[in-house]
């Protein structure tokens, strides 16, 4: 590819041309004869008037049908411009800034800044040869005068005087426009998490930029418009062009000039390596942008891969991959480094793949974890209910990541309660032998399946519901084993036939809990240097201690294992408080508190929850649990209804693996309400409701 590239500053002087007879005899015209189109043309050769100033080259400007002709040469001479030819095509492409013309030999057709656009057939550029046939014949790209000035900006016309084509010029900036000019003071090639460069660019105030891509070689130019060079330090510059040596990932250099001036444009030129795709991001109030090489997010769909169901994210090239787990509820998050969306900044899809229920991708806004220069598409996998340790197969081609879920527990295990009993099931692939040993002195059921017939992968479940401790899954040799363990004796039917695809086990206890079989842990609220409410000279520590040794000694009475966390006027961690629970693998934990409020007029009971799902126990058992309470202390003390408070934060309901519960016993700013609080019989009958919740729980959940 042949290719002129002559930068000339556009400071011109802007004049409307006053022509005269007399100015008109000083300039030249004739007629002459050229060869285009397979055939010689008689045309008037003309110089043009730029400025009041006649312009002539090698070879002449001419009119022919009323249009004028010039030289391509003319256009990078006095316009500034850069003209690349391309010998296969015949086509001319002039670059001036943000403006971008494409003209082919012989065409009508011409593309500016992208637009297809159709001209005149009397405006068609022409390979036009000057003194045909002769020793000095000479053939040369010859475009349409006014088409090419009037795109640009400028104002062109014809002197009926004198008999010529005429130019006026763009006008210098006044003194006041100079003044809000922006000055470009740095280029910088900054990193994030990754080692691909970008590159940012600081001015002194709000950048506006156009951009072009270059090929052959590889080129993104970005000019700033508006815009002069200030750079003072870091970067040397020789001939009035800088340079930055970068050398990492598509990036191979930076080149920085003043590319014209009146308008002022400052041009940064990033040489690739490599063919790349950019985001120009802007920040610091508009006068910084962030110059990104990023892989395009193209769309996710669900497709067959390997003859499994999967996530197939598709992409422009292979991206950098950083996966991890959040709680609460339960997600996987996959982060596409160095990545921007296509199409929007977020999409969601309700994909039911394995235990995928929902995927949600976004342009995603780096957090503490990341470095602000980040680019990042987040993909997140919402998990079917009662799946807490989801995995996931991730495989990373060139335009493609495939996300296969791989097969969790809970899609080979099947449990659930009916009553007093529980039924248990395995599903295999195909149909399969399999082995069913209860041991009763460990409380333990062993199945053995071969594993030749199972998809799936060593694991734990949880259950802890009264009945089922937990199942544990590990692969032994040729077969896989699953031990199931269980909070008391049990019977089990088989009700699956010897050779199956799906094996169902039935299991009840041969035993009724008793409260000896129960564990409460009872939380008298603060304590030591901790008071709680002060309020009417009571002090909320007191209160909830001498009502927590009442529901202690209240419940020992009755046969339940209890535990306080306290029990007497000492600190206890607050974090240490559902920890001892946990320890003990209680089955209810009871926090026991006295509330304030600066309206004094306010009284009455409030419970607090848990209001999501923990690992042991679903969100519903824990809000029932608080519904109990709250009916059953309102019924048996006659104090008002306050609400149920579902919370999230607090630690002592948070962070308990059994229900639990936060009981505002009553308000230490209302003083009727108060001095019932400090009343043992009013203490006994708060007692008292509690224990009927916590039975009237029991015999739900038994």
């Amino acid at each position: 590819m042949k290719k002129w590239k002559v930068f000339l500053s556009l400071v011109f002087i802007f004049a409307f041309i006053t022509s005269s007879v007399s100015m008109a005899q000083d300039y030249f015209s004739t007629f002459i004869t050229v060869r285009y189109d397979g055939k010689n043309q008689q045309v008037r050769a003309v110089p043009v008037i730029l400025d009041g100033q006649a312009v002539q080259f090698d070879v002449p400007s001419f009119i022919k049908n009323g249009a004028t002709f010039v030289p391509i040469r003319f256009v990078t001479e006095k316009y500034g411009a850069e003209v690349t030819w391309d010998q296969k095509t015949k086509t001319a492409t002039i670059i001036n800034g943000n403006f971008e013309m494409a003209l082919t030999i012989g065409s009508n057709q011409v593309y500016i800044n992208g637009q297809r656009k159709t001209i005149d057939s009397s405006w068609i550029p022409k390979l036009v040869t000057f003194n045909y046939g002769t020793s000095k014949a000479d053939s040369r790209t010859m475009v349409p005068l006014r088409l090419i000035s009037e795109t640009l900006g400028y104002e062109v016309g014809y002197d009926e005087e004198s008999k010529l084509p005429f130019i006026n010029t763009k006008t210098d900036k006044g003194e006041d426009e100079d003044r809000n000019t922006n000055k470009v003071v740095d280029v910088a090639v900054v990193e994030g998490s990754t080692q691909v460069p970008k590159v940012v660019i600081s001015g002194t105030s709000e950048i506006k930029f156009s951009t072009l891509t270059l090929e052959n070689p590889s080129r993104l130019v970005i000019d700033i418009e508006d815009a002069v060079l200030d750079i003072r330090d870091n970067i040397s510059f020789k001939d009035g062009v800088g340079r930055i040596n970068v050398d990492r990932g598509p990036i191979d250099s930076i080149s920085i000039s003043q590319f014209s001036k009146n308008p002022d444009i400052t041009r940064v030129v990033l040489n690739l390596s490599e063919e790349a795709d950019f985001d120009i991001v802007s920040k610091d109030d508009g006068k910084a942008i962030t110059i990104h090489p990023v892989n395009r997010v193209k769309g996710i769909e669900r497709d067959i891969v390997d003859g499994k169901e999967a996530i197939v994210i598709n992409s422009s090239k292979k991206a950098e991959i950083r996966t991890m787990k959040l709680t609460n509820p339960t997600r996987m998050v996959i982060d596409l480094l160095d990545s921007s969306l296509e199409g929007g900044d977020y999409f969601n899809y309700d994909y039911n793949i394995g235990f995928v229920k929902r995927v949600r991708v976004s342009q995603f806004v780096p957090d503490n974890l990341y470095n602000p220069n980040d680019r990042i598409v987040r993909i997140v996998l919402d998990i079917a209910d009662g799946v807490f340790n989801p995995e996931a197969n991730i495989i990373s081609h060139d335009d493609q990541i495939i996300i296969i879920p791989e097969t969790s527990l809970q899609e080979v295990i099947e449990y659930r309660r009916e009553g007093k009993e529980g039924l248990i099931g395995i599903k295999a692939e195909e149909r399969t032998e399999y082995d069913v040993v209860y041991i009763e002195n460990r409380r333990t059921m062993i199945v053995e399946v071969p594993a030749e017939n199972l998809d799936i992968k060593e694991g734990y479940l949880n259950i802890s519901d009264g009945l089922v401790n937990d199942i544990t899954v590990t692969r032994e040799d040729d077969y896989y084993r699953f031990e199931i363990t269980f909070r008391r004796g049990i019977e089990y039917d088989i009700l699956s036939r010897d050779k199956t695809r799906n094996i169902y086990i039935r299991v009840r206890r041969t035993e009724e809990i008793k409260p000896s079989d129960r564990i409460i842990v009872i939380d008298p609220g603060h304590g030591g240097q901790d008071p709680g409410a002060v309020q009417n000279g009571v002090r909320e520590k007191d209160i909830n201690l001498a009502v927590s040794l009442k529901l202690d000694e209240a419940l020992r009475s009755k046969g339940y294992n209890t535990v306080l966390t306290r029990d007497s006027d000492t600190s206890v961690g607050l974090y240490d408080r559902p920890e001892i629970a946990n320890s003990l693998q209680a089955d209810l934990f009871i926090s026991i508190h006295s509330n304030s409020n600066p309206n004094s007029s306010v009284q009455g009971i409030q419970v607090m929850y848990y209001s999501q799902d923990k690992a042991r126990v679903p969100k519903e058992q824990t809000e029932d649990l608080a519904k109990i309470m709250m009916d059953e202390i309102t019924k048996g003390t006659g104090a008002p209804n306050r609400g149920l408070l579902p919370r999230t934060n607090y630690v002592v309901v948070r962070d308990t693996e059994m229900p639990a519960v936060l009981i505002e016993i009553g308000f230490l700013t209302n003083k009727e309400e108060v001095a019932k609080l400090q009343d043992e019989a009013y203490q006994y009958l708060l007692v008292e409701s509690i224990i009927n919740g916590i039975e009237r729980y029991f015999e739900k959940y038994d």
